[in-house]
């Protein structure tokens, strides 16, 4: 872990004004309503007792009255940029390693910051350009998709595919939404000695059934990983780790109270399988005896019929794979999850019919190319999952980085160059 004054920014608190503003500020101000702000005795040290009222630090409680926002503004104001720091930090996470002695007196030796900064940025490129950058994304799309063989276990199908293509795809400078949409050599392979990525297709289990390609989403590696009864998991890892979301994924404008608490699902109560519908259901997606399953439910089993014939070693197969966690362990069916004559959805009027247009559906939501900005950021700041960690960034800090990033043909190497070469990251 990094020591000094890069320390805190480092490890979670990205201390730039557009991040404190926006969540910085929330978190401090919230504080005294936790009641986290009393004093030994049971008074509280904000509520003028003693004069100390928020803003103010003279025993009169006098003060200059400013606000929390200038307090914090006045801390913002404090940094400064150091482009020694920086490139220890960018160095780690663009190259996997400390920089050079070399590196370090480019900086040092730099005439004044406007020489700092060219030096800086220069070498911010040269990591980009480098064969170790080919790694550091390749370990990067490991981390994000939760997947990477360790051996040939149990025959299974090899995990590398679809964090190989992830990084192919950054390294190379070709779009996101490739990941979603390509038709071919989706599972390449990397050779170290020579920095190069090998368009291959994805290997196919002895008496798989051909199907069509569809960039990451009929990765076999992916789909072994992530097998689970009703095909849920996989549906959970579209949604969290390309929305950046966990399920419900999208709410209506109108809640409506049932049950034990109240249906927030964007799609109708009743397009989904339950008692409702279907009296015999193997699973009453209707329950709201003690929570509201279709709140959830309602995005999910529009979207799990289309991952239920892959197997546990991630091949596809003529029928359903997955199980009805009943006694007995069936097979899941179509009926399980919608109702007869339901179509397929991404969100409520987003209709799919097929792999390939959930593919198209998720390279047109918007939310997809936000997720994508904001992983980068956090990778950047070293800061936590956003989903797992609940790292969530402010839309007001990563959007002039989307904005270039969704106009630029979405090419996240650009986005990571521009992160990384910004004054966000580059001030302490």
């Amino acid at each position: 872990m990094k020591k000094g004054k890069g320390t805190m920014r480092r490890t979670g608190w990205p201390f730039h004004s557009a991040w404190t503003l926006a969540a910085f500020i929330a978190v401090t101000v919230a504080v005294p309503a936790c009641g986290s702000a009393e004093d030994p005795n049971g008074g509280r040290l904000d509520d003028g007792a003693n004069g100390n009222t928020p803003g103010s630090n003279n025993p009169d409680g006098t003060g200059s009255g400013s606000t929390p926002e200038e307090e914090i503004r006045k801390i913002l104001d404090q940094r400064k940029t150091d482009y020694g720091e920086a490139l220890r930090t960018a160095s780690l996470k663009l190259a996997d390693r400390l920089p050079s002695l070399e590196q370090i007196k480019r900086i040092e030796n730099a005439a004044d910051d406007a020489a700092k900064k060219v030096a800086y940025e220069a070498m911010v490129d040269e990591m980009i350009a480098a064969p170790e950058f080919s790694l550091v994304m390749i370990k990067f799309w490991k981390d994000t998709f939760r997947v990477g063989q360790v051996g040939n276990i149990q025959n299974n199908v090899n995990r590398d595919g679809a964090p190989n293509f992830a990084a192919q795809l950054t390294v190379e400078g070709r779009s996101y939404n490739e990941l979603f949409t390509a038709t071919t050599n989706t599972c390449p392979t990397y050779n170290g000695d020579d920095n190069t990525f090998t368009p291959t297709p994805c290997a196919q289990a002895t008496n798989a059934v051909a199907g069509p390609t569809v960039g990451i989403l009929t990765d076999p590696g992916l789909q072994s990983q992530y097998y689970a009864n009703m095909a849920f998991r996989r549906v959970r890892f579209v949604q969290e780790t390309f929305v950046c979301n966990k399920f419900p994924a999208e709410f209506a404008e109108a809640p409506v109270p049932m049950g034990a608490g109240t249906y927030t699902g964007a799609m109708p109560f009743k397009s989904i399988t339950g008692a409702e519908n279907k009296p015999d259901a193997r699973i009453d997606f209707h329950d709201t005896k003690a929570v509201i399953c279709a709140n959830c439910h309602a995005n999910l089993n529009h979207l799990a019929p289309l991952f239920l014939n892959w197997d546990e070693n991630g091949a596809l197969r003529n029928g359903p794979q997955v199980k009805v966690p009943i006694p007995g362990d069936p097979n899941a069916a179509r009926i399980d999850f919608l109702p007869e004559g339901e179509g397929l959805a991404w969100r409520a009027n987003k209709p799919i019919t097929d792999m390939a247009s959930l593919g198209q559906a998720i390279a047109a939501d918007p939310d997809v190319p936000r997720c994508a900005v904001n992983r980068v950021w956090n990778y950047a700041m070293s800061r936590g999952d956003i989903v797992n960690d609940l790292a969530s960034v402010p839309n007001s800090v990563t959007q002039p980085y989307l904005d270039k990033f969704t106009a630029g043909g979405m090419k996240l190497k650009e986005t990571i160059r521009d992160v990384f070469k910004s004054e966000d990251f580059t001030k302490f």
